[in-house]
């Protein structure tokens, strides 16, 4: 495809005609299906063509593509009167290796109670299946879909958590932590997957400060009429990795690597919930510093000093 993009730039001394005909394949390739006024708004709007083209050239510039090996039909009204391409006339190589990976990949997400996973790689794999020589990447048979009762259920919590944070109503939520029972006004944000569990992520309305709920301690959930007050905020933070753990660091989402040396590198992450994150961070122990924000550092700063304080004064452990 960059060979064909780098062909239709505008040149001297080119043959107006091949380069019609390779920007029709370009359109095409681009949009799979076009009728004839498509065509020639492509065509009018290209700097190196600037017109349109009766049904008689266009036709002409088709079956050169069709004499060269391009599948497209006639255009007919069972098409719409559009010229289809039907295959990719630079397929991806694809080796059973790659596929038995895709599969396996598509059988792992389907096991998944995050739906939006399985159905969004279902579909590149679809996508992916027309620029390939492989037809079988995405078969919508290929996985069987058979839940276990425990997976069904989150996916089902998923979803109706999911449908708060959309709605965005502020919500009156009556929970379970450390052996009381407890009430939040909480304005939801977003709902995500940390260690097997399900985290509801908001702003508390009393405290104004943003909170995690694992939705198996939520024991009652009420929507209010009062909408968000807030939208939900993202927390930039920088950290730097190093050593061994700079060389082998593998990006999480929604992270971007800002710095690299032999020595060290620097990662800015974009989070909801810094929790998380902390923890994670905590584990890479002194190959890990985070740079920015200083209340971040503050926080780890604490969290240290207390971890600290507990090792110098151990709690009194009595017989029962």
């Amino acid at each position: 495809m960059a060979m064909v993009e780098q062909a239709l730039d505008p040149l001297e001394n080119v043959n107006i005609s091949a380069y019609r005909v390779l920007f029709l394949l370009l359109m095409l390739v681009r949009f799979r299906s076009l009728n004839a006024a498509e065509l020639n708004r492509h065509l009018s709007e290209n700097p190196g063509v600037g017109r349109a083209y009766n049904s008689e050239t266009l036709t002409k510039y088709i079956n050169t593509l069709r004499e060269v090996g391009c599948e497209i039909p006639r255009s007919t009204s069972r098409n719409d009167y559009s010229y289809d391409l039907k295959k990719t006339p630079f397929p991806l190589r694809i080796d059973a290796v790659e596929r038995d990976v895709a599969q396996k990949l598509l059988a792992l997400l389907a096991c998944q109670p995050d739906e939006a996973l399985f159905s969004d790689f279902q579909g590149f794999l679809k996508q992916l299946s027309w620029y390939s020589d492989s037809a079988c990447l995405a078969d919508d048979n290929a996985v069987a879909l058979l839940p276990l009762p425990a997976l069904s259920r989150r996916a089902q919590q998923m979803r109706e958590y999911r449908s708060y944070c959309q709605a965005a109503f502020t919500l009156d939520i009556t929970y379970h932590a450390d052996g009381q029972e407890l009430r939040m006004q909480m304005e939801p944000h977003a709902v995500v997957t940390r260690e097997q569990r399900l985290l509801l992520l908001g702003l508390d309305c009393q405290s104004q400060q943003s909170k995690s709920l694992d939705v198996d301690q939520i024991t009652e959930v009420r929507q209010l009429p009062s909408k968000n007050r807030r939208p939900s905020s993202y927390t930039n933070i920088t950290f730097a990795l190093y050593g061994r753990l700079s060389k082998g660091y593998r990006l999480y989402p929604d992270e971007k690597m800002v710095y690299q040396s032999d020595k060290e590198i620097h990662i800015k992450a974009r989070v909801r919930e810094t929790s998380g994150l902390m923890a994670r961070l905590l584990k890479y122990g002194a190959q890990c510093q985070i740079l920015q924000p200083e209340s971040m550092r503050d926080t780890i700063r604490s969290h240290i000093s207390g971890l600290l304080h507990n090792l110098e004064n151990p709690t009194e452990i009595r017989p029962e």
